[in-house]
């Protein structure tokens, strides 16, 4: 085994990470019970079953139109009874993410109707479409429940359902450590052990040894047991390692985007304030601080993002080649980061 391969073995994924649930969730005949027992432990949260039985599981699937905007969805899940279940797993805050749960929906009516179908005809035709956003930030700050249910309405009395065929959920991850421990419901446990292995860069297994209540759970629940091995599999995988890093380094430019977007939004909104007034003089700041941000933000993260490996592989008494084969950079574009890389 490679130096690379063994520090790779050493640093636990994030279940939570793009590359890693894409390869748990490959297809349904390796992790159809598991995507079975999260889907269902969300919408038994709002006393709603799903209907069918779950012939094919998709990771990372990508819907394309020659006439409209094309998107793509993390986890795409489908029954028998014509059900499609997308479950998006977001750590990055995105606020608009109903409005792409709404272009996924989109795409899937289109692609269930036949060419030349007329309105009638399509909506016969439409699939139940439910939407599960796993989010690694709080959506509404206004309400603390942890499961935020939302569906299209008719908002004047009395108020019903618009559209039956479309549902959704948003899973605030980070209530679940807040609220009062509740180990006997499926969502909790779930949404507890993905949070805070995720949290505490800790493997699935580490969370689930901590609590004895967690521990049963995941012997009773088959679904779970299948999330957990699937896990242990993909994070042996060299090829998923190296995926991880890549998204490790893009979650860092992003975080860099936004500090310093931040940082200098305000700091120009501030100087701005004094002869246009501080409320427009902040507005106008903060936009120019995310322009500047999006060019030098991306540089700063990403140099910190390996920086920080680097450092890591330093101490761990990593050759200055292997470190270079490992960050994808030449040894004088590692000793220029860090020059003890030499030492």
């Amino acid at each position: 085994m490679s130096v690379a391969s063994q520090l790779d073995l050493n640093i636990a994924l994030s279940p939570l990470a793009d590359p890693v649930a894409s390869a748990i969730f490959a297809n349904a005949e390796v992790a159809g019970e598991a995507a079975g027992s999260l889907v269902r432990a969300v919408l038994e949260s709002d006393k709603s079953i799903l209907k069918g039985k779950i012939i094919s599981v998709t990771p990372q699937r990508v819907h394309t139109s020659p006439v409209f905007r094309g998107c793509r969805i993390d986890v795409h899940v489908q029954t028998d009874a014509n059900e499609h279940v997308i479950v998006e797993i977001q750590i990055n805050p995105d606020f608009n993410i109903l409005s792409r749960n709404l272009l996924a929906t989109s795409h899937i009516i289109t692609e269930s109707a036949d060419m030349g179908d007329t309105s009638a005809q399509m909506a016969k035709k439409m699939p139940t479409v439910i939407h599960i956003n796993i989010l690694a930030y709080n959506i509404r700050e206004d309400n603390k429940e942890f499961v935020q249910p939302f569906k299209i309405m008719y908002t004047k009395e009395p108020t019903s359902v618009a559209l039956p065929n479309f549902a959704g959920y948003n899973v605030q991850l980070p209530r679940v450590l807040a609220m009062e421990p509740d180990f006997s419901n499926s969502l909790y446990c779930w949404c507890y052990i993905l949070y805070k292995a995720h949290l505490e860069r800790k493997t699935l297994q580490e969370v689930v040894e901590m609590t004895p209540e967690v521990a049963t759970f995941t012997e009773q629940n088959s679904g779970y047991q299948q999330f957990c091995n699937r896990y242990d599999l993909v994070a042996g995988s060299t090829e998923t390692r190296r995926q991880y890093f890549l998204w490790i380094n893009d979650h860092m430019r992003r975080e860099g985007e936004l500090e310093w977007a931040r940082v200098h939004g305000h700091k120009e909104g501030f100087e701005q304030g004094h002869e246009e007034g501080i409320e427009q003089g902040i507005e106008q700041g903060i936009e120019q601080g995310i322009e500047q941000g999006i060019e030098q933000g991306i540089e700063q993260g990403y140099r910190d993002a390996i920086a920080n490996m680097i450092q890591k592989l330093i101490h761990k008494g990593t050759p200055i080649a292997d470190i270079s084969e490992i960050t994808g950079l030449s040894i004088d574009e590692v000793m220029e980061i860090n020059p003890d890389a030499c030492n």
